[in-house]
């Protein structure tokens, strides 16, 4: 297996983890929230799964990019 595969596999990797924990987030936050609860108006589960979790998200993949990701050469050179 080249580099460019193993580093590939591990950004897929990450990337689909950090889906499921955004997924499994927002389910919590849209059905164990009481629906009673209120933040200025809104419906705390509401607040929390559609406004909250999408901007932590946005942090959490600029993170990711930042920090898991490796640039990657995609030009002519191959690596034997």
């Amino acid at each position: 297996m080249t580099k460019l595969v193993h580093i590939a596999r591990r950004e897929a990797v990450l990337s689909v983890a950090l889906a499921l924990l955004y997924l499994a987030g927002w389910a919590a936050t849209a059905y164990l929230v009481p629906p009673g609860l209120t933040l200025a108006g809104w419906p705390l589960w509401f607040v929390l799964s559609c406004l909250f979790n999408p901007l932590l998200f946005v942090l959490l993949c600029i993170l990711m990019v930042r920090r898991g990701f490796q640039p990657v050469e995609l030009g002519e050179h191959h690596e034997p």
